[in-house]
This record gives C-alpha cells, structure tokens and sequence, in this order.
C-alpha cells in the first residue's frame, strides 16, 4: 500500500490536523487576528465536511470520494483499530456541521482577541478527535480517541483565562473528566481480561465470552458509567450544567451540540453489538446461565432506565431554571435522554432515529447557544426575564429563537418533529417495554414544552425593562464597538441563519438525510451480523 492510498481516506483528518498546526504557526508568527486564524479553521472545517459528505454518496460530489465504495462497511479480517463504515462517516458529518457553525458564528468575535489562535486551534484539534472517534474499531483506540477531544475541551472552558467563572467550569469539566476516564479504562481493562481482545468486532463475535460473566457485566458496568459522563447521562451529568454555564457560551454550544455527541457514539459502538447478537448466545434464564452472559436484555434494561431517567430529571430541572443558560443546559441534558432510546430499543429504525435525534440536535441547540451568545453581547442579562420583549425589537432573533425552542419541542415541520417521530415510531414497532419508551419520550416531549413556551411569553407578549438594549456594542469595549447584522456580526448571523434554515428544510423535506441516516443504520446493523 502506498501512502496516497493509505492517506486518502484520512483526508479530513489531515486537514484538521493541518489546520490546527497552521493556526497554532501563526500564533507564534504573530498574526492573531480573528479574521486570519478563524478564516483558516473555517475553511479546514468546511473542506474536511465536503470529503466527508462526498464519501457518504451524495450524487454531485462523488467526483470527491477519497475512501473507494468497496472499503466502505466492508467486513473487516483480523482486528483493525480502525474501519470505515457509512454510520461513521455520517457522525463525521454532524461533528464537522458543530464544529463549522461555532467556528463561523467566532469569526464575529473581537479581531484583537489575543486568545484567538488558542479557541481556533483547540476547536479544530478537538473536532479532530471526534472524526477519529467516528472511525474507531477498537476500544482502546476509541477511548483515547475521545480523550483527544476531551483534553482539547477542557483547554477551550478555559482558555479566557482571567476569568474565574470559566476557570472553575475548567477544573470541574477536568476532575469529572479524569475519573470518567479512569472508570473506562478500567472496564475496558476488565473486557481485555474476558475476550483477551479489545476490538469491538471481536468481542461482538465472541457471544457471552463463556466462563468470564462477572468480569463481563463488570467491564460493560464501567464502561457505561465513564461514558455515561460524557453523555451527560442521569445520575452522571450534575458538572454539565455548572461547566454549561461557566463557560464562554461560543464554547457552550461546541460542549452541547458536538463534543457530547462523542460519548453517544461511542455507546452506539461498545454496545449495540451486544444488545443485538449475544442474547442469540445464551437466551433466557439469568445473566450467568450456562457461563455465558444474556448482554443484551441486561444492557437494554439498564439504558431504558438511564433514557427514562435522563429526560425526566431534565426537562424537570429546566422548567424550574430562572437562567437561560441553565436552562438550555438542562434541556441538552433531556436530549440525551431521547437519543439513548435509540441504542436500548436496538434495531436498525431506532438506531436511524437516535442518529436523526443527535443530527437535529446539532442546528437546534448549537443555534441556541450561539444566539445566546449574541444577545449577552449586547448587553442582555442571564435571567429568562432579561429577554422581554426581545422577540419584537429584534425580529431576526425572536423568530430564529422561536424555531429553535420549537424544533425542540418537536413541533410539526421541523426537524425536532421528524427526528422525535421516527426514534418514537421505532421505539413502538420494537413492542413490548419498548412501547412505555415510547410513552415516556412523548410525555417528557409534552413537559418540555411548558419552559420553551415560557421562553416565547417572555419574548413576545411581556414588556421590555426601561433601559433599552445596545445595539450591538460588544461586551468589554472590544473593537469594532458595534457588529454588523443586527449586531450579531456576519459570522455569527450566518452560522444561525443556517442553523434555522436547516432545522426547516429538513423538518419540511427529510427524505435526503432521512434515507442517508436509514442506510447507514442498516449497513452498520448488518456488518456484525
């Protein structure tokens, strides 16, 4: 093999690798304007997003593939760290779409900002982490994969440096993140001593690994508590809020719409193999018949309670939120809840809809805290009750935010309808348990809709404070003391415009990212088969 072909289907790696190095050279250069630094991690970004989409099939760019069509979902021989497979690079596309929206929405930053070339290089380092998460075949590799993406992170919380809010964001997101780590690593070490492997298709092909069930439950018992972490799962997610809202809100929508997307992948990986072929090895009778292990009813018990658990405890929590941030904090944590049904119903369908869920996801709450973000900048204060009457001096925010509240709601013709419907309708054909899922999503679905519309009243039908908003001074004295757009800056009303615009294209047409999403389900559900 020679290095064109081995380096071809990494080429979206190599351009965030590249980018990250180009912007870490012209910090030591000197050049640190935001315009120069973010207008190289945008384009890295948006390059690496269209190899990736062009190796997914879409008809107009396939001139661009770089991985050939007999490589892609291929059966693996032997145990390969890594494999391509079309699920992958469909969750390569979602973490590339979080990564070019936040980059796009900083562009609007100050151009004097110093740290600059720090949140660019750590943004494209981090997204580089993920891709590598998205192709990961090996547990090991995996899990060092995400701490590429985690230490990249907690850099990012921090980078302001002088500001004591985010420092302490910092340190939690670190020491929370250390022991998820360590609790992984553990279990994966307790796998190892049961498959004598850590590739994740040979552990699928191994059933129950017979004569070793307590090192079994206990190594997957780990490994979903140190994810769990990292998804933001109920009883795992209490540093998420604090570290949401400690953090510089551009950070906060990379930290809710892409890097917890990471530990969500990664429970797709470790344990939907299990949940669909070992119960074949040992059906029936308890977890430790026979020497063999019955996985897959055990991991889909107890990731149905951590799904039910997860949006109730959230959307419980963010109806009593007084903060936006808060509250949008605790509403991402919900989420998860939603896209966890996916992997504990365990079909192809489910599967499609949590990667539906998790793609929505992206434009919905990512645009929200990029809004969020916008609108403190003009001097609007945290509390829900500092937006009154925000929707009617300021249009392009109110209706932006309103589509954004909605589509996470689910209402009709948006995407958060689309993605709700299919993980739901998924969840009943699956019947049995599956069906009080089902049940429980809609329910919570109906609760959260009580704070978003709280958000709406607050909006548009109660007066604003006395002391009329900035019009687009940003925060500081920094320059130019006045942005474009509205006041939001190019960048940061591009990124949004094409957040709204996505969640209503595909809520109104999602038969193209829909039929993407299936066939990539069904090919990863049938590669362990």
């Amino acid at each position: 093999m020679d290095l064109s072909s081995f380096a071809g289907p990494f080429l979206p790696e190599i351009l965030l690798l590249a980018g990250t190095l180009l912007v870490f050279l012209f910090d030591v250069l000197g050049v640190r304007t935001t315009e120069r630094v973010g207008a190289v991690a945008v384009g890295a970004t948006a390059l690496a997003l269209l190899f990736v989409v062009a190796d997914l099939g879409f008809a107009p760019l396939t001139f661009l593939r770089t991985i050939p069509a007999g490589q892609l979902d291929a059966a693996a021989s032997g145990t390969p760290l890594y494999a391509f497979t079309s699920l992958g690079l469909v969750f390569q596309a979602i973490f590339l779409l979080a990564t070019l929206l936040v980059s796009l929405a900083s562009l609007s930053r100050p151009s004097r900002d110093r740290g600059a070339p720090i949140f660019f290089g750590l943004l494209q380092l981090a997204a580089l982490g993920m891709l590598l998460v998205a192709l990961a075949s090996d547990l090991i590799f995996l899990l060092l994969a995400i701490e590429v993406t985690s230490i990249a992170t907690y850099l990012l919380v921090a980078y302001t440096r002088h500001d004591s809010r985010s420092l302490e964001a910092a340190m939690k997101m670190y020491i929370i993140g250390a022991l998820s780590t360590t609790l992984s690593f553990f279990g994966a070490s307790l796998l190892y001593g049961a498959y004598q492997t850590t590739s994740l298709l040979a552990i699928a092909r191994d059933g129950g690994a017979a004569g070793f069930p307590v090192l079994v439950l206990l190594g997957y018992g780990f490994l979903i508590v140190g994810l769990a972490f990292k998804a933001t799962l109920v009883p795992f997610h209490a540093w998420a809020v604090d570290a949401y809202d400690g953090a510089p809100t551009d950070v906060t929508a990379f930290l809710a719409g892409g890097s917890k997307k990471v530990g969500l992948f990664a429970f797709f990986l470790i344990f939907l193999a299990p949940i669909l072929f070992v119960r074949a090895a040992a059906p029936g009778g308890s977890p430790f018949t026979s020497g063999a292990v019955a996985l897959g009813p055990v991991l889909q018990i107890t990731l149905s309670v951590l799904a039910v658990g997860t949006m109730t405890l959230g959307n419980v929590l963010a109806l009593l939120q007084k903060e936006m941030k808060r509250m949008l904090a605790y509403s991402s944590i919900s989420q998860a809840g939603y896209m966890l049904i996916g992997i504990a119903v365990g079909t192809a369908p489910a599967l499609a809809g949590a990667t539906l869920q998790i793609f929505a996801h992206v434009f919905m709450k990512t645009g929200a805290f990029l809004l969020v973000a916008g609108v403190t900048a003009w001097g609007v204060g945290p509390l829900i009750d500092d937006w009154k009457g925000l929707g009617t001096r300021r249009p392009f925010v109110g209706v932006a935010f309103a589509l954004m509240l909605l589509s996470l709601a689910g209402v009709p013709l948006t995407v958060g309808f689309v993605s709700k419907f299919v993980l739901f309708s998924a969840a009943v054909q699956a019947q049995g348990y599956f069906v009080w899922l089902a049940v429980a999503g809609l329910l919570n679905s109906a609760l959260s809709v009580f704070y978003y519309a709280r958000v709406l009243r607050v909006m548009y039908f109660e007066e604003p404070a006395a002391r009329a908003t900035p019009t687009g001074a940003v925060a500081g004295g920094s320059e130019p003391p006045v942005l474009p757009a509205g006041g939001l800056g190019y960048g940061r009303a591009t990124a949004i415009l094409l957040a709204v615009v996505l969640i209503v294209a595909v809520g109104v047409y999602p038969q193209p990212v829909l039929g993407a999403i299936q066939a990539a389900a069904t090919h990863f559900v049938n590669l362990g088969a």
